[in-house]
């Protein structure tokens, strides 16, 4: 499960920004907030423009709990 409408609003960007930020268009950031997946040229689009790793950016519940 993607975790990127948790980690946006964390830290304080609106989908437009992430979207300038990111090149990655504002409808497909959306998306992947709403179906919860994304090629991994895209996660790591979004990656970069949060400073994050994929690892933070791919998360499972069961890796939650632990």
């Amino acid at each position: 499960m993607l975790k990127l409408k948790e980690i946006r609003t964390n830290v304080g960007l609106s989908v437009a920004a992430l979207s300038k930020l990111s090149g990655v268009p504002v409808r497909t950031i959306e998306d992947i907030e709403r179906r919860g997946d994304c090629r991994i040229s895209t996660a790591r689009q979004l990656c970069d423009a949060l400073h994050i790793s994929l690892d933070k950016f791919y998360t499972t519940d069961k890796a939650e709990d632990e």
